[in-house]
């Protein structure tokens, strides 16, 4: 019988969990059996243990570990463990097994993710202290530098943050290799209890930075979560004028982004500038809408009174930036609200930054209305 067309039925059974059919089939084909144990399949290099530990099926596990004598550490292409596959699929039961049976419980895979961190993308406690009780270490970061904390804080469980925090009561004191911290994570993903528990138990200090300038208010207005903007601001005296390393405010980031509830937010009830300018380019958030196209910001900006005339430190309108962002309907709709082309301080004019067919057409449409 064709072993190709043996293996992918035993993938399908494992998957199924059918282990009356896996016996069955390896009882008819003993030279499968003999080398199934350390067969690799498909692009991914899975073994039968990754596919039982995956789906949660214990008995085909035990089966292929007890049985066939399977090494539960094999890993595949990623360096994934089968206790990887049953962390990051909350397992549990399989989870217990292959920790019984003695599975490395800080084993890496690519990436060096631990089979900690896979569990901290579900929201299963019970996996999570399996792991813990038997030795896992929170503190462990990846490539990125997260560790399973900041994992845990991006999917927002408060009782996995809590149990965190009582396990290792500093858990929190870490950064990604950008200097993203759990509470800036907490705050982009908008995990309003977690960021309430962290405000609680934990001492970040205000407006702390990642490494492009960024705080979790900046985080958290850019994404259009103004709950904990307003958490942030209360209980951690947040800043709204805090600037990044180019000068940015959160206006800014609001407006690149298109949260036009953030900039009501930042303009009508904290009274920021809708006008302020970011200190290293002069760009305001006007300037930031058009470059991207949100011609909806745009007008929520012009609503709440922006300067369509003002120009940055290189001379430059809104006009400007929409040309070199490339955006023909936001150039010409800025050109029907009354702005006109002019040069930079280079000389330089918006339809001279215009290079797609359809926005010098803009230009060409006007010229030929205006002669």
């Amino acid at each position: 019988m064709d072993e190709e067309s043996v293996c992918k039925r035993l993938i399908k059974f494992t998957q199924a969990g059918q282990l009356d059919l896996i016996k069955k089939e390896l009882s008819e084909n003993d030279s499968v059996k003999k080398c199934i144990g350390k067969r690799h399949f498909g692009r991914s290099g899975d073994t039968l243990l990754h596919y039982a530990a995956r789906h949660g099926h214990l008995s085909v596990l035990r089966y292929l570990a007890e049985n066939l004598g399977m090494d539960i550490e094999l890993y595949n292409n990623d360096y994934k463990r089968a206790l990887h596959e049953a962390s990051s699929m909350a397992q549990e039961p399989c989870v217990h097994y292959l920790i019984d049976r003695g599975a490395e419980v800080d084993c890496l895979k690519k990436a060096d993710w631990t089979p900690l961190m896979m569990a901290c993308t579900r929201r299963n406690l019970e996996v999570i202290r399996a792991l813990l009780d038997h030795g896992a270490d929170p503190v462990l970061r990846n490539k990125d530098g997260w560790n399973s904390f900041h994992i845990a804080c991006r999917e927002g469980d408060p009782a996995i943050i809590e149990h965190l925090l009582s396990f290792n009561p500093e858990v929190w004191r870490t950064e990604s290799k950008t200097l993203r911290t759990p509470l800036h994570t907490a705050a982009m993903h908008n995990r309003e209890e977690v960021v309430r528990i962290l405000l609680e138990r934990c001492g970040y200090g205000s407006d702390s930075t990642d490494s492009c300038g960024i705080t979790p208010f900046t985080d958290a207005v850019r994404n259009g979560n103004i709950t904990i903007a307003r958490l942030l601001l209360d209980k951690h005296q947040a800043s709204p004028y805090a600037v990044d390393v180019l000068g940015a405010q959160p206006l800014h980031h609001a407006a690149v982004t298109a949260q036009d509830r953030s900039l009501c937010f930042l303009v009508d009830e904290l009274h920021v500038d809708v006008n302020v300018r970011a200190a290293d380019s002069g760009l305001t958030a006007l300037h930031y809408a058009a470059k991207e196209g949100h011609m909806g910001t745009v007008k929520a900006l012009l609503s709440l009174g922006a300067d369509l005339h003002i120009k940055d430190q290189r001379g430059r309108t809104a006009l400007h930036m929409a040309c070199i962002g490339q955006h023909a309907e936001t150039a010409r709709m800025l050109l029907q609200l009354g702005l006109r082309d002019m040069e930079d301080n280079s000389g330089v004019t918006a339809r001279q930054l215009a290079k797609k067919p359809d926005i010098i057409g803009v230009f060409e449409c006007l010229e030929a209305v205006e002669s």
